[in-house]
């Protein structure tokens, strides 16, 4: 995934030779694509918001791919028009009418209209607060946030409390902060962490008007593309169909890696001077042994099903990105041509729905057993009441699911010291994953690999120059 290669870009960058053994038969973990169709598709996520200053590790990565055109007199950074998603961005389902952006302003009564604007006002209040440490309250990466005990106690209670305490009680409101949550998190708001809820709409700062246009990257293969682009300038050997199995410390100094080769049905060992381990918490844990694991790697992850629909329909009069249902389990889907020109009739509609259920393995076993015509007629289910022809019109779907697609940022997951783990699990064993902050997010993931591999680079007495971070 994005911590795995990112961790590889920067030790590569310092000189060391790198090795990458990877279970599947393609790169990128949830940011991986297809390419069968009439259009590049995403498997998982598929776009990424634009990077506030804070984020240097995703900004270095977009500068030297040239997605980053400079920065302002303000330092903020400026990005190539043609990356950022083209108007409309997206549209709502709401009480049998579309509604252009994600709020149908004209369809709420003057009671919902102040609640959100009352709700907007805290968003905007929180956006520019400050702790008593001088940060920003919300930073990505998130490492780089307040430590003001004022507001990691909002780390104590969930969303939903945070909500009642608050007085937003109108459901539309209580539907649009859980959209986020649901987005971000596949969780509710009951199981999502209040911290994390209002991280979600504060550590962005930057605005469309700043932006001169969007706030979202976008191609049409999602984040492959940005896997694309590690891959092609990264100088690293692959190995792929390789089920690791135990990583350990050698007596004759480093590790060894034993793994299970998937085409040879032989067990085989690397002995190298140290290991990244780019792994969620649960398989971490499985493969180090007598290490003691950080708390950070018992996060619950959320499981989700992501399908790819491919469809030949006339084009609507205005082609949209985003296509957003309410009252849908799903979070609606994507129209992977919708950067491409001119318009096309064929076209991949990438659909996806979290489990937000309380019992998330009892979720991840259901979807485990459930079979692709179930599944599928779920989809239709949910899209033809808004698109009664798409099953005439589809002409193949696949599926991919999700076991742990991400970790629930659950009450109180920040922990009693934030940001204070370590990635280095022993002398010579790193460790790099979205687990350890609790988010699934680009900015994470690519600076979780970053301080990994350039805390496994001072073990091994690597000089890498000035940090990254």
């Amino acid at each position: 995934g994005i911590s795995g290669l990112s961790a590889a870009w920067r030790l590569t960058q310092a000189g060391v030779a790198c090795h990458m053994l990877e279970l599947e038969t393609f790169a990128g973990g949830t940011s991986t694509w297809g390419e069968v169709g009439a259009v590049a598709h995403p498997w998982g996520a598929h776009y990424l918001p634009v990077p506030e200053r804070e984020a240097r590790v995703p900004l270095r990565l977009l500068d030297a791919l040239g997605v980053v055109r400079g920065f302002d007199a303000a330092g903020r950074p400026r990005f190539d028009g043609a990356l950022l998603c083209h108007a409309p961005e997206e549209r709502l389902h709401y009480h049998g009418a579309w509604h252009r952006g994600l709020v149908p302003f004209s369809a709420l009564t003057p009671e919902q209209k102040s609640e959100f604007d009352r709700f907007r006002g805290w968003q905007e209040k929180l956006k520019l607060a400050k702790g008593n440490d001088g940060r920003h309250a919300f930073v990505l990466p998130t490492m780089l946030s307040s430590r003001d005990p004022a507001y990691l106690a909002l780390d104590k209670i969930s969303m939903a409390t945070w909500l009642d305490r608050e007085g937003f009680h109108d459901p539309f409101i209580r539907w649009y902060v859980e959209y986020a949550t649901r987005d971000d998190f596949g969780a509710s708001l009951t199981q999502t962490s209040a911290w994390a809820a209002w991280h979600y709409f504060c550590a962005r700062r930057l605005t469309s008007d700043q932006l001169k246009g969007s706030r979202f990257l976008v191609w049409p293969e999602g984040n492959g593309w940005l896997v694309k682009q590690l891959l092609a300038r990264v100088p690293l050997t692959r190995r792929h169909g390789a089920l690791v199995t135990q990583v350990s410390s050698n007596p004759k100094g480093g590790v060894r890696v034993d793994y299970f080769d998937v085409s040879t049905r032989l067990m085989k060992r690397i002995e190298a001077r140290g290991a990244v381990l780019a792994v969620p918490g649960f398989v971490m844990r499985r493969l180090v042994g007598d290490v003691k694991p950080p708390d950070s790697s018992r996060r619950e992850g959320s499981a989700w099903l992501v399908a790819n629909l491919h469809v030949t329909r006339p084009r609507e009069a205005h082609v949209v990105w985003d296509t957003i249902l309410h009252d849908s389990p799903s979070l609606g889907y994507i129209d992977a041509s919708h950067q491409l020109s001119p318009p096309r009739d064929r076209t991949v509609l990438t659909y996806y729905r979290p489990y937000v259920g309380d019992d998330p393995r009892a979720e991840r076993q259901a979807l485990l057993a459930s079979r692709w015509n179930t599944l599928t007629s779920d989809i239709f289910l949910d899209l033809t009441r808004v698109h009664p022809k798409l099953v005439q019109q589809t002409e193949r779907v696949d599926i991919m699911r999700w076991g742990h697609a991400m970790p629930r940022p659950t009450p109180g997951f920040l922990g009693s010291s934030p940001w204070q783990e370590s990635p280095m699990l022993d002398e010579r064993i790193a460790w790099a994953h979205v687990d350890q902050s609790g988010m699934a997010l680009f900015e994470e993931a690519s600076t979780r690999g970053v301080a990994a591999a350039e805390a496994l680079a001072r073990a091994l007495g690597t000089a890498t120059g000035e940090s990254w971070l």
